[in-house]
C-alpha cells in the first residue's frame, strides 16, 4: 500500500436498539428498551456531554454541519462531546428532506470540522436479507427498530517498524487502532513515533456482505 494513500473506511450497516448497538450485546441476549441511538456507539465513562446552539461551534465546524445539513435551518441539535483526555467532538443532528420524506440523520465531527462519522435513519426493508437474518438468529425472541446506517471516516496508514510493516487507522482526532497481527505492542510503539500524513481519497468503499 502506497504510504500517500488514505482509504477512507467504512463500518457495517448497524440496526441499532437501545442506548447500545445491538453489535455490542452477546448473543442470545435481547436488546436493551429502544433509547435514542448515538452514531459513535456507547458513551464513555468519563465522556462529559453538552447540548449548545451552532454559534458556539467553533467555525470550521459550523461551516462543515451546514454543508452537510444543506442548510442551518435543518439542524435540529448540536452537542459539544469531550472524553477523559480532553479530546473535543461535536455531535450534530439534522433532517435531510421535508414532510413525509424527512430523514432524521447525525454527524461527528472534530473540533477542527472533520468529518469523522455519519448516521442516517433507514427502514428494515432497505437493510440487507444478510444483517436481518443474522438478527434473527441470534435474537430470535426480540423486536428490532431505529435501524441506522453509520459510516465511520479514518485514515489507514502503513508504518515500517524494525522493518516490519504494520497497518493502522487514525481518525480525525488523532485516534489509533493498529491493525498488525499480535499488534498491542507494536502499536504503542507507533503511536509514539511520527505518522506520515497520507491523502485523503474522495468517497467511500463500499461495505462487501
Amino acid at each position: 500500500m502506497d504510504t500517500r494513500k488514505l482509504s477512507v473506511g467504512i463500518v457495517a450497516l448497524a440496526l441499532l436498539a437501545g442506548a447500545g448497538a445491538w453489535a455490542f450485546a452477546q448473543p442470545g441476549q435481547p436488546p436493551q428498551p429502544a433509547g435514542n441511538a448515538q452514531p459513535k456507539g456507547e458513551e464513555k465513562e468519563g465522556d462529559e456531554e453538552e447540548v449548545i446552539t451552532l454559534d458556539k461551534a467553533p467555525e470550521a465546524v459550523r461551516a462543515a454541519a451546514i454543508k452537510l445539513s444543506g442548510d442551518a435551518k435543518n439542524i435540529t441539535k448540536v452537542i459539544k462531546e469531550e472524553d477523559d483526555e480532553d479530546v473535543v467532538q461535536y455531535e450534530i443532528e439534522y433532517n435531510e428532506g421535508a414532510g413525509a420524506a424527512t430523514i432524521k440523520c447525525a454527524a461527528i465531527f472534530s473540533a477542527a470540522g472533520d468529518l469523522m462519522e455519519t448516521e442516517k435513519a433507514a427502514t428494515e426493508a432497505k437493510l440487507p436479507a444478510a444483517v436481518m437474518a443474522a438478527l434473527k438468529k441470534d435474537y430470535p425472541k426480540a423486536t428490532f427498530a431505529d435501524p441506522q446506517v453509520v459510516t465511520k471516516m479514518f485514515y489507514e496508514i502503513e508504518v515500517v517498524i524494525d522493518g516490519k510493516k504494520h497497518e493502522v487507522k487514525v481518525d480525525a482526532s488523532g485516534n489509533i487502532e493498529d491493525e498488525s497481527e499480535g499488534g498491542d505492542e507494536h502499536g504503542e510503539h507507533a503511536k509514539g513515533e511520527n505518522h506520515e500524513k497520507g491523502e485523503m481519497h474522495e468517497g467511500k468503499k463500499d461495505k462487501k456482505d
